[in-house]
């Protein structure tokens, strides 16, 4: 698992970009499952859902995204997510946890 902190600006779309390797090799993530969510705090029973996608399976490539209306609700402030892995056998792995730095905007 890594930290990785992230900047969500409100009232903007959000998409950011991983890659999946081992030992530098990317790895094929075919058939995987990701989620991945934020909280304004740990404790918070219910979070956010970002929308997750798998870009290029066999380049390891997934990305997970924010519609504007999705941060357009968020109150600014530093939260915090995480993206959970499921593969093909069911295994699960928190790949990336963080900070998520929402920022507020003068333009809606």
């Amino acid at each position: 698992m890594a930290i990785y902190n992230i900047t969500v600006n409100r009232n903007a779309d959000f998409t950011r970009s991983f890659q999946v390797k081992i030992d530098g090799v990317p790895v094929d993530i075919g058939g995987y499952q990701f989620d991945a969510s934020l909280k304004e705090n740990i404790h918070e029973p219910a979070g956010v859902a970002f929308t997750t996608v798998i870009a290029s399976a066999v380049d390891g490539l997934f990305n997970i995204s924010l519609s504007d209306t999705t941060t357009a609700s968020m109150k600014s402030g530093t939260w915090v997510y995480d993206i959970l892995m499921t593969d093909t056998a069911g295994f699960k792995t928190r790949l990336l946890e963080g900070q998520a730095f929402v920022k507020g905007g003068v333009t809606a």
